[in-house]
């Protein structure tokens, strides 16, 4: 097995930012071929003793025994234990109170590159959070350009360095997911200015969901200060308009009503975009917030502080904003456009205007979202074209295997998603798409079987035509999961 710090090497992207495909996939992955390929974690088997309660003195002592025996089986073995990071600023206080910093530097490093576990590669690298040199900084570099390591990594960095900040920049630009968030997260009064600008300009998007680091942009960033400025720059004014837009979708993180300064920095977005708006994206910014201004909560904002001449104020920037006539035309344009966010764009603001966006979602349909969007739209009338577009893509033959327990994650399901998609839309339906159902009734991933199961349930044995029964008891006989198959054979009863 090749060191984890090895792979990443081998999968660095020039460009700077994450990694190479398949650099995401750690060496102690293992591919589970009954799981349609899908990667799993790493376990060797072994059942090891150690307990949470057992960590805060069992493991300095194993690190005692490998800084001066040179055994550092025992500490390895006990590092692949899964539980065995969750007390580490207690491990790391008794490694710290053996004395050895040099020592304990160098198997900090030696775990760190040499190691196939991605357990050991952390605990190494929080071993030279204790006091790295200036030639570990390019290894914590390195293994945080993996999302798996970033807050390790970022944790050593800044424990150990000078002036951390320009390797803290490199290390949090460099990720994009769940890395990038874990690291921002850490953000605090603290954060030097060259950080904070980051954030604020762009540093807040992820690949997961802008919302979880968009209330950190606006507050750490210094969203309101930069908008007071008489003029801003076009990446400032697309990063402010992101960041409130996510802040008003909400989510799992703060939304706009956790943002103290929500009700300025509208009306500064607003009156610069009142100024300067040109392009699509600017109108879509404008009407999520009229559509936040127009929406539910008002009462409860004002007892918070909102005031309502700035309410007001705010509604009618929007809407004049909005009936400017140009607006029409770059919609039109830009339903057609091949870039995936303008298409969006203009989706949204198609609604917004009253434009029926339908024959450019048919045109346009090729990936699940896109296929989402479309049978959003769909009606009786507008069925049999969605359906004869469903027919020509999808290899129904090819799809509807026999039963399995695979969960149909990753790009070589994705017809398997689309079909989910159609079927789950269908219920509104009933006796419509029956291929498409018995289909997704014979699939080998689970969510198809279940998404047809609720179709039919949805559609009632009023509405099947004479083959749904035939298919179901054969289904029935041949389901592998009892959940569904109960499911199922309660529908024959029926």
């Amino acid at each position: 097995m090749p060191s984890i710090h090895d792979h990443i090497a081998g999968h660095l992207d020039p460009r700077g930012r994450g990694l190479l495909p398949g650099g995401d996939e750690l060496p102690d992955a293992q591919i589970d071929h009954r799981r349609g390929g899908g990667l799993v974690p790493w376990s060797d088997g072994t059942a090891l003793t150690y307990h949470p309660a057992d960590v805060t003195t069992d493991l300095p002592a194993l690190v005692a025994a490998a800084i001066t025996g040179g055994d550092h089986g025992p500490l390895y073995t006990a590092l692949c234990e899964r539980e065995v990071l969750a007390e580490l600023d207690e491990v790391l206080a008794g490694v710290r109170a053996l004395g050895r910093p040099d020592a304990v530097r160098e198997l900090g490093r030696r775990l760190a590159t040499e190691s196939g576990h991605r357990a050991p590669v952390k605990f190494g690298i929080a071993l030279l959070g204790l006091g790295a040199g200036p030639g570990d900084l390019d290894v914590l570099l390195l293994l945080g350009k993996h999302e798996e390591f970033t807050a390790f990594a970022f944790a050593a960095v800044e424990a150990t360095q000078p002036d951390p900040e320009p390797a803290l920049l490199a290390l949090v630009d460099g990720v994009e997911g769940w890395g990038r968030i874990g690291v921002v997260e850490r953000f605090g009064e603290g954060t030097g200015p060259r950080l904070r600008e980051w954030l604020l300009r762009g540093g807040f998007r992820n690949t997961v969901l802008d919302g979880y680091l968009a209330h950190r942009a606006a507050t750490i960033g210094g969203l309101v200060p930069a908008l007071s400025a008489p003029d801003v720059d076009e990446e400032l004014l697309d990063a402010a308009a992101d960041i409130l837009c996510a802040l008003i979708e909400g989510g799992p993180a703060e939304d706009i009503d956790d943002y103290n300064d929500a009700p300025i920095a509208l009306s500064l977005l607003i009156g610069h975009l009142a100024r300067r708006a040109d392009r699509l994206r600017h109108f879509v910014t404008t009407a999520r917030v009229e559509e936040f201004l127009s929406g539910p909560g008002w009462d409860q904002r004002y007892a918070a502080g909102w005031d309502l001449a700035r309410h007001d104020t705010l509604v009618r920037g929007c809407r004049d904003l909005m009936a400017e006539p140009r607006w029409r035309d770059l919609t039109l344009a830009d339903l057609d456009s091949p870039d995936d966010r303008a298409f969006h764009d203009a989706c949204y603001a198609a609604t917004a205007l009253g434009i029926d966006r339908f024959p450019a979602s048919l045109r346009r349909a090729r990936t699940p979202a896109d296929w989402t969007g479309l049978l959003a739209q769909a009606t009786s009338e507008r069925l049999p074209r969605i359906l004869s577009l469903a027919s020509d893509v999808l290899p129904l033959s090819e799809l509807g295997t026999g039963p399995d327990d695979i969960p149909g994650i990753g790009a070589r399901w994705t017809d398997h998603v689309v079909l989910d998609v159609v079927v789950t839309a269908l219920r509104d339906f009933p006796g419509q798409g029956v291929e498409f159902v018995l289909t997704s009734l014979r699939c080998p991933v689970v969510r198809n079987r279940v998404m047809a199961v609720r179709t039919l349930t949805g559609w009632g044995p009023e509405s099947w035509q004479p083959e749904v029964q035939s298919a179901l008891r054969t289904a029935v006989a041949a389901e592998p999961d009892p959940t569904v198959r109960e499911s199922m054979a309660q529908l024959l009863t029926h």
